[in-house]
C-alpha cells in the first residue's frame, strides 16, 4: 500500500476511504482505455502529465502505469510533500516542477521558459495524457485549451459547475468514455467526478 504524508494547512484529499477509490479508478483508466479498476498490466511506453500535483497522491500511485510523470504545483510545500511522498513510495519516474498550470503550458509551447523549470528536459518527454484535479474554480479557458491538445485527458473535479464550463471547450476536441463518481463529503451538495475524455477520430 502508498503511504502519503499530509502538510498541515495545506489541501489534501479529506475522505481516505473515498480517496483509495478515486486513486484505484484513475489508475484504471490512465493505463488503458477500457482499463478495469484493480488490474495490473504493463506500464504504457508513453509519458503522463500532471498539472495541479499537490503531495502527489495521483502522481505516485498513477507512475508505475507510466515510463515517466512530469507533475506540476505551485504551492512550494506541497511540492516538497510531493517529493518526499514519491521518496518514501520507492517511486523514481517523476519529475516535479513547480510552475503554475499556465506556466508549464507555455513552457511545453516554447512561448516562455522558467528558471524553475531549468532541471527539466521537455524533450526527454512523450505527454499523450494528461491528469488535472483542479480546485474548485477550474482549470479556465487558457489551461482547458492548452489541455485539449493532449489524446488523453483524465479529470478529477470537485466542482461540476466548474467542470461543465471547462468541458464545453474539451468537447470541441474530446469526447467522454468513462465517468466515475465519488463522494467524499455524504449529505452535502459537494460531489467529487471523474472522466477520461479521449480525442475524437478526425
Amino acid at each position: 500500500p502508498l503511504r502519503y504524508r499530509q502538510i498541515e494547512g495545506c489541501f489534501s484529499q479529506p475522505n481516505g476511504e473515498v480517496a483509495q477509490h478515486m486513486l484505484g479508478w484513475a489508475r484504471a483508466v490512465a493505463r488503458a482505455d477500457d482499463g478495469a479498476v484493480g488490474s495490473a498490466g504493463p506500464a504504457r511506453g508513453d509519458d503522463l502529465l500532471e498539472l495541479y500535483c499537490g503531495n502527489g497522491n495521483f502522481a505516485v500511485g498513477l507512475a508505475p502505469c507510466f515510463r515517466q510523470v512530469l507533475a506540476t504545483e505551485l504551492v512550494k510545500g506541497l511540492v516538497d510533500a510531493a517529493i518526499q511522498n514519491a521518496s518514501d513510495n520507492g517511486v523514481a519516474n517523476i519529475t516535479l516542477a513547480r510552475v503554475s498550470a499556465e506556466e508549464l503550458g507555455q513552457a511545453l509551447q516554447g512561448t516562455r521558459s522558467f528558471q524553475r523549470m531549468s532541471h527539466v528536459d521537455i524533450s526527454a518527454f512523450d505527454l499523450r495524457t494528461v491528469l488535472v484535479d483542479p480546485p474548485r474554480a477550474g482549470l479556465g479557458a487558457e489551461v482547458a485549451e492548452f489541455v485539449d491538445t493532449f489524446d488523453r485527458i483524465v479529470y478529477i473535479s470537485c466542482n461540476p459547475e466548474t467542470m461543465h464550463v471547462d468541458l464545453k471547450i474539451l468537447f470541441r476536441t474530446h469526447e467522454l468514455l468513462r465517468l466515475a463518481v465519488f463522494d467524499q463529503f455524504p449529505y452535502t451538495d459537494h460531489l467529487e467526478m471523474g472522466m477520461l475524455l479521449v480525442r475524437r477520430a478526425t
